[in-house]
């Protein structure tokens, strides 16, 4: 993620190695456009970031969806006590976990994908993979949330998918990645899907200023 008017401040969510426990997990942040290079959030060397967003509004709040998983090549790990979502509002300096907050599902958690509304910044989306899990929402910049969706067709094959994201300029508005892609537009009690090329959607794309351009991958 790159600050919206100094281009040398940029971010970055570290997955790590996906085969073998290693450090080089978590957010980055680099304040000279990357030459340097300093891990500012880190769980440990199981859990990588998997999704990081920034405020549209305000470029020193920044979510972080981070991810405990395994890979070998015949076996997948999704989810373990590291998995969880951070906040900072400094720049990424320091950090405020919000794993515990009342409305999120218990532990454990797998891949976790968040999104801030562009319309309103107090308002958040996550999807999260967890026994409980589903699509999430908070009208309080992530102090609390409630579950707004469980639509298992958003769910499937959540280490695969798990993307979300908000509308630009309407904040009941967001869009879920999975084998197909979803909308809502009454704020997850009802998903419609939109017809695209290809199945598998795995990004997206919005224009800032125009919520109807969109670049889908």
């Amino acid at each position: 993620r790159i600050h919206p008017t100094n281009p040398d401040l940029v971010y970055a969510a570290a997955l790590g190695n996906p085969y073998a426990a290693n450090p080089e997990r978590g957010v980055f942040r680099s304040k000279d456009g990357g030459k340097v290079w300093e891990r500012v959030l880190f769980r440990d060397d199981k859990t990588g970031a998997v999704d990081l967003v920034m405020d549209p509004k305000n470029p020193d709040v920044l979510y972080a969806g981070l991810w405990e998983v395994f890979r070998t090549p015949h076996s997948l790990s999704s989810g373990g006590p590291g998995g969880g979502l951070f906040k900072t509002t400094d720049g990424g300096t320091t950090w405020k976990e919000l794993t515990p907050n009342p409305g999120l599902p218990k532990p454990l958690w797998g891949k976790i994908g968040v999104a801030i509304s562009g319309a309103d910044s107090n308002r958040l989306f996550a999807i999260i993979e967890a026994k409980d899990g589903g699509i999430f929402m908070s009208d309080d910049a992530g102090a609390t949330w409630k579950l707004i969706n469980d639509d298992r067709r958003v769910r499937q094959r959540a280490f695969y998918y798990s993307r979300i994201y908000g509308d630009t300029k309407d904040k009941d508005t967001f869009y879920v990645m999975n084998v197909g892609l979803f909308r809502s537009t009454d704020a997850g009690k009802t998903l419609r899907t939109i017809q695209v090329p290809h199945s598998d959607n795995h990004d997206l794309w919005i224009a800032p200023d125009d919520p109807k351009r969109m670049a889908n991958a």
